[in-house]
This record gives structure tokens, sequence and C-alpha cells, in this order.
């Protein structure tokens, strides 16, 4: 179908990058299922004779042996956690406070969107939202789109977006795959909504509260370092080729600790033994002139050593590629204009992630409340601004408040280094929880 058509940025090396992403984070038994595509099949496993299978059961043999490293996927947890540490304050207005607890239509908490959100940008480096509504009317609800499924865009006037949706769809107790496409687009200045399915299409335009027309795409595409369709490679995607290459190398490197363990009994210059093991004495004659012997050989496996040292730079380098996402620059000399230049050239890091998922899930948020009617104004996402700072002890609090109480320090600094320090709640302004203070304060006073 002509609706499955994809735009020329999703070239086949970035559909490759996302495949090795997706895989390695997915892990071992993902990866082993690409079988050759990750993992080439020596060649003498078909040239050599007696493979009667063309190889292939010594190619499993090769595969099963072979480690894969779960570093992509422990990386991008603790990533994940990293962002996530401390309470991310989402302000809405009173018609979409019921998203907080099912944000999805599908009783998903917002904290758990949002982390989805993170870590798909982790992964892929690109994740849209949707924000929907029944046909007939309803309250809206977010939908996460996978960098995979949006395959296709009109980058100038962003009024047009193809949505893959093709899946399994149950039928009874079977399931059957079924292609499926969401096109969302502006027509005459109204927002129209089709689906694609078994050759045929449907208007499913949602309506908003109120039945007014929405004038815009309610659906935000954004990549690692910033809100736009454009397609950036995944920030992790050099941990993802290093825990490659570890892999197809451990594949020869067991190989090689395998065939040493397997050493061959050889008759030289006489007949085969006719039983072999411990504690048996062969007898061997040889021929005029020649010397029967009897022995045990294996390959030498020179390599093995090598092996293991290049296993161990592809981890430090996986190490590195994963380091540099927690490179944030303290340079405060640059002018606006040379910083904005820099961010806009470097590659993504951990504090870039987290403010660009904060964005994406307050531009759904601002969709969501245009579709119910509300203020939109009114949806704010608070983004982290130092992701590595540590938590304060209750040691340094009383500390802080000391010198509060001796003039050396401002309620207001007190309130914000607490609030970083993960002890103060960041939903609350510095005038709200003083004053919550103070009510505690009047009310032991009065129990007095």
């Amino acid at each position: 179908m002509d609706v499955a058509h994809k735009h020329p940025e999703i070239t086949v090396g970035r559909r490759d990058d996302w495949l090795l992403c997706r895989s390695s984070y997915n892990g071992e038994s993902t990866i082993k299922a690409q079988g050759e595509r990750f993992l080439p099949k020596p060649s003498g496993y078909s040239k050599a004779g007696g493979h009667a299978d063309g190889g292939t059961a010594a190619y499993d043999a090769y595969k099963k042996r072979a480690q894969f490293s779960d570093i992509m996927s422990v990386s991008i947890g603790a990533m994940v956690g990293i962002i996530h540490q401390r309470e991310i304050a989402i302000e809405l207005p009173s018609a979409l406070e019921y998203l907080h607890e099912n944000v999805n239509g599908r009783r998903m908490s917002m904290s758990d969107f949002h982390k989805r959100i993170t870590r798909e940008l982790l992964i892929m480096g690109r994740y849209g939202v949707l924000a929907d509504a029944p046909p007939g009317g309803g309250d809206p609800f977010l939908s996460g789109y996978n960098a995979e499924t949006i395959i296709n865009w009109d980058e100038d006037g962003g009024d047009f977006y193809v949505l893959d949706e093709s899946d399994n769809e149950r039928t009874g107790f079977y399931w059957t795959y079924v292609e499926k496409y969401r096109v969302l687009q502006m027509i005459e200045g109204r927002y129209q909504q089709e689906l694609h399915k078994g050759g045929s299409s449907e208007d499913i335009t949602p309506t908003s509260r109120g039945g007014n027309v929405i004038q815009r795409i309610p659906f935000v595409v954004a990549s690692a370092k910033d809100i736009g369709p454009d397609v950036e490679s995944p920030p992790l995607a050099g941990v993802a080729r290093a825990a490659l290459a570890m892999y197809q190398l451990s594949a020869d490197y067991r190989l090689q600790l395998y065939m040493s363990g397997q050493e061959t009994l050889v008759a030289i210059n006489g007949d085969a033994p006719r039983a072999v093991g411990a504690g048996v004495v062969h007898e061997m004659f040889g021929s005029e002139g020649l010397e029967p012997d009897l022995k045990y050989v294996s390959p030498s496996c020179s390599g093995i050593q090598a092996h293991l040292e290049a296993i161990e730079a592809n981890k430090e380098t996986a190490v590195q590629s994963g380091a540099r996402m927690f490179e944030q620059s303290k340079n405060t000399q640059e002018s606006g204009n040379a910083r904005q230049l820099r961010f806009q050239s470097e590659t993504a890091n951990l504090l870039s992630i987290a403010q660009v998922s904060c964005s994406l899930l307050e531009r759904a948020l601002r969709n969501a409340a245009v579709m119910a009617g509300a203020n939109e104004d009114e949806v704010i996402v608070k983004t982290p601004t130092d992701l590595l700072e540590h938590a304060i002890s209750a040691q340094d609090v009383k500390a802080f408040w000391e010198l509060v109480v001796d003039g050396g320090m401002s309620w207001q600094t007190f309130y914000e280094r607490s609030q970083k320090g993960g002890v103060m709640s960041s939903e609350r302004t510095a005038e709200e929880e003083y004053a919550l203070i103070e009510g505690d304060i009047t009310d032991r006073d009065a129990e007095v």
C-alpha cells in the first residue's frame, strides 16, 4: 500500500542502527534470534567436507557458545534511574488531573509513561506521543510511538504524519498479523485522522470537548537532542556496536576454548587401537623402517589471548561511549549564541535527554488540554537542571538551617538547595513550604 511508504530519512543504515540498538537492549536471546545478521557463519562451516546440513549444526553450536553482554540494558536502566531519581513536578489543569493515574487509557501512571519516553529516547534516540480521544468523544489520553513506527512525515509543513500500527490481532484463541496505519494530517485548517487497514480507510478523527475544531495535529515527536521529526543517531549506538563486537569475538574465543579441550587420539604408522580410555594399554607394531606412535593432539589456539584482549578493549569502548552521556559543560564564560551552537553540534548527553523528555511530555499534555477544552498554559513539566547533584543528608539540612537562622543563607536558597538534594517536595514553592512549617509550629504550640 502507498500509505506504507517510508520517509527518505529512514535509510537502510538507520534501520540497521535501530535494529541493533533495540536488540541490544532486549538482550542475548533477541540478538541470537537474528542469526547471521549479527554473527556471520565461518566460511569453513559450509565449505568443509563432512557437513551434510551445510554447517547448520556447527554454526548453531558456535552461536550457542557465544555470550552477549547486557551492558546496553544495564546502562539505560541506570540512566533512567538517574533522570527520574527525584520527583519531576507536573502541573495540570483540573480537567486533566485523571491523567496522573491513567495517562494512556490503560491504567498506566504518568510517572511510568514519562519513564518510557526517557527510555525510548536513550535506546533509539526518537519517540512520538499522540494526544487522542475516542472518535465519538470522551476523555483525551496519550499514546506513545516507538521510532520504528513513525514512518512518514512532512518536515516543512508539520501537517502530515503516518504511524505504523501493524501488529497481531486476536480472534478467539488465535492471533493474526494485520497491517494497519494511522494517518494524521491537516485539511483546510482541520485536523483529520484516518485508519488504513485491509486496503480501505476510515475517518476516525476525534472530537474535542464542546465539539470545537482541533486546529493542529496533536502529535509531537522528538530526538535525543531536540523536538522535531529529524532522524538522529541513537545516543548509545556506540555502546551497542561495542557490545556486538564483543559478542562476535566471544564466539571465536569460546570456540577456541572448546577446541583446545577436545584432544584427538592419533595413531601414526600403525593400526588404530581397538579401545581408548584411562587404563587401556595399547600395543602397536610398525612396518620395517617405520616407528609406530600413538598420541593425543589438539589445536594450538594461539589466538585465545588476542581475542580476550580484544574483548576487553571493546568493553572499555562501550564504557567510554556510555560515560560521554554524563558530560555536562560548566563553562560559564560562553556567550548565549556560542553555547547554543555548541549544544546543537554536540551529541546528546544525559541532561539534554532529560530536558527533551520533559519537553516532549509537556507538549503532548498541552495537546491533550486543547482537546479537553482546557487552558494549555496551565500544563507545566519542570525539567531537572542538574542530574548529578548528590542528595543531601539530614546533617546537611541541619547545617544549612543553622546558616538560615544565623543570617548566612536565605530561606529561598535553603529551600532550592533542599529541593535539589531530594529533601523538599518539587511540587511546592518556598512560600507554600514555609506556610506549612508555620502551620505545624502553630499546631504544636496549641497542643502544648
